[in-house]
């Protein structure tokens, strides 16, 4: 096989995989944008809403942990004199 037949053929592969990457792309974008604006703002909305209401979550976790271990140290710290009956 010649170079330039091989240098043909690449190039012919990398077009035609352009063109269906291109393709897909136009028709996935185009089929977005047919969609209502009003469901991707509230997409959007709720999307932002899940990830502060994570965030959020995660530091009352780590300052309720916070909290529970400083409660452990101080009841290790007192001494429980009780009798039982």
């Amino acid at each position: 096989m010649s170079e330039q037949a091989f240098d043909n053929t690449a190039s012919t592969l990398l077009a035609s995989k352009t063109a269906m990457y291109g393709g897909s792309i136009g028709a996935f974008s185009s089929w977005l944008a047919s969609l209502d604006l009003g469901f991707w703002i509230s997409v959007l909305i709720g999307v932002g809403g899940l990830a502060m209401n994570w965030y959020f979550a995660r530091k009352k976790d780590k300052r309720d942990a916070i909290e529970h271990q400083a409660y452990l140290e101080s009841l290790k710290k007192e001494k429980c004199d009780v009798e039982q009956d």
